[in-house]
């Protein structure tokens, strides 16, 4: 181990120039010396000294040495030695960004920036501490020193033997507090190594210390001078007591009906007081204006002609007048719906072109619903000339009022019932036993149940039950509603299906609905690995129960697939049918079969189903988007579906079992929405987009069948076409009951 060579005390004083010094001078010097060798670390050389330890080596370290060659080290020809490098070393920040752009809102627009700051800061802290061996420190340690000597100084004399710089030295000492430090900062020997006092006194005896406590060290780096402290004030606080206000927890759940029923209730208030501010208006204006005519008016006491008519006339007279008037004015159509046959049925087939026909009767439209949607059609049972009609739309932008009107083939410009509603009507059923009750289903998610038996016209457009945001509603449209039979207390029930996933039962107790989830249309299983995900969820569109089977029904959703389901068993689906590409619209059980089904789409198709095997048996392609199927009631091989583009299509499977039988454009501008077949007579009416709902008669080519119906031999008929067109295994011969 190297070390650095400490002088002697004489060459120290020779070097220094000083002369004759005092035993405290000799000591300053020789702790400088080692307080310097201690700048090369504890027992290591300094950089680029020798490492002589000699009393005669004390210059070695300046001469030059002999660089050792490496083993591994390139071999390069005097050429390539003389070859010039350059090197360019940059402060750039490697990791700094220089795509930054700011916005300039003089200029309007991004700029880059020119200039990135490449400053990287590693390290920072703040501190008050100084290194004890820095020059700081050992000035501030001297300015303690003199300090605790002036006491002593002015009280005892001091007598020393050494004379020339040292007592000058002393005397400068006594006069100020700064000698010391222009002492240690400039004073500079021969050789050019600074000889500070504040080591002599940090070697010096100890001194007794009579002032004051030690003042603290002065930092350099966060330092202010007295002058420019201020008095801070001491923060205080004031608090005033006061009576808390009165206070009350309210909590509510704010869905999407409830605040919907808030919209309509506000909106009716104001109506009203609108109404009432312009009733005020206009009886203030008749009391000042016409007040003669109220006087004339008043001492008239003969009564007019149609006061005393109406006294005489009743509204049930009043019908029967009306209806035998519009009897007169419709008689062509009457005779056409009660006597008319198409001639040429009888020379061609129901294949051949014009084989089949289907002749307009009535039309059945309200001015007030014009431009609305038919959005459901029935015939009410028992009464096989009245038609119930639901209208509302079905654009989602477009949504408003609905109504519920009842129209009869014996009066075609005035419908019976007109039932106003506050949203949209999208489904309307009939009762069987009871055929004045209906249910309704709204795009508003309620549900509600009217009487028309009801005498009074503003009674009749209250609904009797009503379900609201309050005591429960779908959260999304109503699709459809179904009646179903009484329950064991005897009790009126039906079921709704919509979108948002759920099927219902409704049960009237008293004047009020109460409700159950029958069923939750969601994904059977989950993926195994996908804990977290919630089961998939389908929107319910259409509903069918079967006519045989109560506990048994289909559901049609808007992903295109059909789940069977039963009453009895509600955790989970019988089977689900892989039926269509998109939203299943109708769904309807053969009238004849209770195996059998049909199903259409907005896919363009229609599908016949046996709900016992898998597949779909029959498949036809219309071209447009179907919105309702229906089978005939004389016929288990006839339906009819009706499309968007306008077009009617009948189907007789037991004469073609790819193309339909029957094919006309009812309307060209507007899409057919719905479609029902009357039971008594040979009459179908249809639905538009527009408002109207027309009746037509079909031919005989298409209604063979109406006078006899053999339920026996239509089942038969179906039975056979079924069987033809399943899959057979050729070793047992029966179905092969693949997977949809």
């Amino acid at each position: 181990m190297t070390s650095l060579k400490i002088p002697s005390n004489t060459k120290l004083a020779s070097r220094s120039g000083l002369g004759a010094r005092s035993s405290k001078s000799m000591l300053a010097a020789v702790s400088l010396v080692r307080s310097r060798s201690r700048i090369g670390g504890a027992g290591g050389s300094r950089v680029g000294f020798g490492g002589v330890t000699g009393n005669d080596g004390d210059e070695e370290w300046l001469q030059a040495r002999d660089p050792i060659k490496p083993d591994d080290q390139l071999e390069l020809t005097e050429e390539e030695l003389k070859v010039e490098h350059t090197r360019i070393l940059r402060g750039d920040n490697p990791h700094a960004p220089d795509n930054i752009v700011r916005f300039s809102f003089k200029e309007s627009e991004y700029k880059a920036i020119a200039q990135v700051e490449q400053l990287a800061m590693h390290f920072k802290m703040d501190g008050n501490m100084i290194h004890e061996d820095s020059d700081e420190a050992r000035r501030q340690r001297a300015r303690e020193n003199v300090r605790s000597r002036k006491p002593m100084a002015s009280s005892t004399a001091t007598t020393t033997t050494e004379t020339g710089p040292e007592n000058g030295e002393a005397e400068t000492t006594e006069n100020g507090t700064d000698a010391p430090d222009e002492g240690v900062e400039g004073e500079e020997g021969q050789d050019g190594e600074e000889v500070a006092p504040a080591e002599e006194a940090e070697e010096d005896e100890p001194v007794v210390v009579t002032g004051g406590p030690p003042k603290k060290l002065r930092n350099q780096f966060n330092f202010s001078e007295r002058a420019s402290q201020t008095f801070n004030y001491t923060t205080k606080e004031r608090g005033v007591s006061t009576v808390p206000p009165p206070r009350s927890n309210f909590s509510a759940v704010a869905t999407q009906g409830i605040i919907f029923d808030s919209y309509k209730a506000e909106e009716s208030r104001k109506a009203a007081l609108k109404e009432k501010t312009h009733h005020d208006d206009d009886k203030s204006r008749s009391a000042t204006s016409f007040e003669p005519t109220r006087a004339a008016a008043a001492t008239d006491s003969e009564p007019s002609i149609w006061a005393a008519a109406a006294k005489v006339v009743t509204l049930p007279e009043v019908k029967k007048v009306e209806r035998m008037v519009l009897q007169n004015v419709f008689d062509e159509v009457l005779l056409d719906f009660k006597y008319y046959e198409n001639g040429a049925d009888q020379y061609k087939t129901v294949t051949e072109e014009g084989g089949s026909s289907v002749l307009p009767l009535w039309k059945f439209s309200t001015p007030e619903y014009k431009r609305h949607s038919v959005t459901c059609v029935a015939f009410i049972p028992g009464s096989s000339d009245l038609i119930v009609v639901g209208f509302g739309s079905y654009d989602y932008l477009k949504q408003g009022s609905g109504a519920v009107a009842c129209f009869s083939f014996k009066n075609p410009v005035t419908p019976e019932f007109l039932i106003p509603t506050d949203s949209g009507v999208t489904s309307v059923d009939p009762m069987q036993d009871k055929p004045h009750l209906i249910c309704v289903g709204c795009y508003d998610g309620s549900v509600a149940v009217y009487n028309l038996a009801t005498p009074n016209e503003a009674n009749r457009a209250i609904p009797t039950h009503k379900s609201t945001a309050l005591t429960g509603k779908h959260t999304d449209p109503v699709w459809q509603v179904k009646w179903q039979p009484d329950d064991l207390d005897k009790r009126h029930n039906f079921f709704s299906v919509s979108a948002d996933s759920l099927v219902r039962g409704w049960t009237m107790v008293k004047n009020e609905l109460h409700f159950r989830d029958v069923i939750e249309l969601e994904a059977a299983e989950v993926a195994a690995d996908d804990d977290d995900m919630e089961a998939t969820k389908y929107a319910g569109i259409c509903f069918a129960f079967n006519p045989t089977q109560d506990h048994l029904y289909l559901v049609g959703t808007e992903e295109g697939k059909i789940m069977k389901c039963s009453k009895a068993y509600n955790a989970k689906f019988l089977t689900t049918y892989e039926a269509h590409g998109m939203a299943v619209y109708g769904l309807k059980w053969n009238s004849y079969h209770d195996g059998v089904f049909v199903s259409c789409s907005a896919d363009w198709s229609v599908k016949v189903w046996d709900h016992e095997y898998p597949l779909s048996l029959f498949e036809f392609d219309l071209g447009a988007a179907v919105g309702d199927v229906a089978w005939a009631p004389f016929s288990s091989t006839l339906f009819a579906a009706v499309c968007a583009n306008g077009f009617l299509h009948i189907f007789d499977l037991a004469i073609s079992k790819t193309e339909a039988v029957h094919v006309s454009q009812i309307i060209k501008k507007g899409k057919l929405t719905h479609v029902s077949f009357n039971s008594e007579y040979p009459v179908l009416v249809l639905g538009d987009d527009r408002g109207n709902v027309t009746s037509f008669k079909l031919s005989p080519n298409l209604r063979k069948n109406f006078a006899v119906r053999d339920t026996e031999v239509e089942v038969e008929k179906l039975n056979k076409l079924l069987e033809s067109m399943k899959e057979l295994d050729i070793q047992t011969g029966k179905p092969l009951y693949g997977t949809a």
